[in-house]
């Protein structure tokens, strides 16, 4: 009987050094395709903690591991969000506190040295107490997405099993997912740049937020539009400099125009004028692609001409520019801008991050949810470093 015991005990192990053996094969080998050359960028950057959740005995779909790969991912860059929100905050509270702070220009007080000092009142600010709205949105994972075929691989590749099938479908969902916010971050700036505020509306919020901006920093011409014959960009460019200036005490350094605006510009008499005369010391148009999806048109007056053709879906579907049409913005890449991130709100969650991997299984139907949460808002503490202006009819 001990006889028989120990054999069978040694078929045990034999055929867990196997199995052990043929994942070790395996998920080496999904190591190292999600770190071919020709594997997206993202994928790559989780090839590193395969082996970690395997070896490691720790599920690829827990919190920590997911959130480990969200760290490593490649994050879609976005032009406005990283122009204007450099700096990024995370907290660990549900409302985030901003302080707004309007300037004055004032002069010291001229006194007589035999009467008492003057008292001077500190430059007040405007603190808002602002909740981001929340983010929360998952996908289901099922058996059947680990055994269908990927996009991208072919029916007789043969080297694809469940298990790299799962491993790479996280991955995927997971960048999907993040995209998405990120998307929607970028909305968020596009907003609160042109707009002054952030109206956020879905299932159980509508909410906005205003960061106060002067009501003279939003301009519609009434006359002499950049489209007409006898428009003056050049002239509105440097008016509108000055009056942020004036009310800000920021120079702007940037003019972002809508897609719709830039031929108009470029074509406009003035702005050709100008060019030709000044393009040696003041002016230069030299368009070059960005990575961002921005097209650099070069530097006119100390500000530097950018257009941005970026699209989202709205909620009724319909395919709208991030840059408003007609429009263009005036700002400056010195103002404070901060992208807040309130507290996430989950029981798992024990620190602040600007996103939140998390994965649950239920059991009948057989299914694995991934979800991602995040609480977002793109902040413009210099609220009045920013004019935006309707420029064509």
């Amino acid at each position: 009987m001990k006889k028989g015991n120990s054999v069978f005990g040694a078929l045990c192990v034999w055929m867990l050094l196997l199995v052990g053996s043929i994942f070790s094969i395996g998920f080496l080998g999904v190591t190292a395709t999600l770190a071919s050359a020709t594997a997206p960028k993202a994928l790559k950057e989780l090839a590193w903690i395969i082996p970690f959740a395997v070896f490691g005995n720790i599920s690829m779909f827990e919190t920590r591991t997911m959130l480990a790969a969200m760290e490593k991912m490649f994050f879609p860059k976005t032009f406005l969000l990283d122009l204007f929100f450099k700096v990024k905050n995370t907290f660990t509270t549900e409302n985030v506190d901003i302080d707004i702070i309007k300037g004055k220009r004032r002069l010291a007080p001229f006194v007589s040295p035999m009467v008492q000092g003057k008292v001077i009142d500190r430059t007040g600010f405007v603190t808002r107490s602002i909740k981001p709205p929340y983010i929360k949105e998952k996908m289901p994972f099922s058996g059947a997405d680990i055994l269908k075929r990927q996009a991208g691989e072919t029916i007789y590749q043969g080297n694809s099993d469940p298990a790299t099938r799962a491993q790479q479908q996280l991955g995927k969902d997971l960048l999907e997912l993040d995209g998405m916010i990120t998307r929607r971050e970028e909305w968020m700036a596009a907003k609160a740049l042109f707009d002054g505020k952030v109206q956020c509306k879905g299932d159980g919020i509508d909410v906005q937020v205003d960061f106060l901006r002067d009501a003279s920093l939003t301009i519609t011409l009434g006359a002499l539009f950049w489209g007409a014959a006898d428009g003056v960009p050049i002239t509105n460019l440097r008016t509108w400099k000055q009056l942020v200036g004036k009310l800000s005490g920021v120079v702007p350094d940037s003019l972002i125009l809508a897609g719709d605006v830039v031929m108009p510009f470029l074509a406009n008499a003035e702005v050709q004028k100008f060019m030709d005369k000044t393009k040696i010391t003041l002016g230069q148009i030299d368009p070059k692609a960005l990575p961002s999806g921005a097209t650099y048109y070069g530097n006119v007056d100390g500000l530097d001409i950018y257009s941005y053709d970026e699209w989202y879906l709205d909620d009724a579907g319909v395919l709208q520019p991030m840059v408003p049409a007609k429009k263009i913005l005036i700002g400056s890449t010195k103002a404070r801008c901060e992208c807040l991130y309130g507290a996430i709100q989950d029981l798992k969650a024990t620190a602040a991050v600007a996103r939140f991997p998390k994965s649950w299984e239920e059991e009948d139907p057989s299914v694995r949810w991934i979800m991602l949460q995040s609480a977002p808002i793109p902040a413009t503490l210099d609220t009045d470093a920013f004019l935006t202006a309707t420029v064509l009819q």
